[in-house]
């Protein structure tokens, strides 16, 4: 069971913890029906900087992505309860510190292993 990341008491959408338990209570002036994370979704990066044969545990969703690019760029965030504020991080999948030298990546269609440019 995913966490449940924001209250919500809508007595006819939240069904998520079976039928007479609702989300909790939500904050005043919150948005109901956000109580928690749907199934899993697996996000692979792809880049120079991800780390090498590694598997991240960190609690992300699709607006981690979108929290990563706030942070990277100091644009802030959207606001109106958007859910990027709540998002994990997804810097711990790449490797900032190592040094790297701009080369292109060609990955093997097949098999998903490097290939020599």
């Amino acid at each position: 069971m995913p966490p449940i990341i924001s209250q919500s008491n809508d007595p006819v959408y939240d069904k998520l913890l079976g039928k007479d338990n609702l989300c909790g209570t939500p904050k005043n002036a919150s948005y109901n029906d956000r109580c928690g994370y749907g199934p899993r979704l697996p996000l692979l990066i792809i880049s120079p900087f991800s780390g090498v044969n590694y598997i991240d545990h960190q609690i992300t969703d699709q607006t981690s992505i979108l929290k990563f690019i706030e942070d990277n760029w100091h644009l802030g965030r959207l606001g109106g309860q958007s859910m990027d504020e709540k998002a994990g991080s997804i810097l711990g999948m790449f490797e900032f510190t190592k040094g790297h030298n701009n080369q292109k990546l060609f990955l093997d269609p097949t098999t998903g292993t490097r290939i020599s440019p």
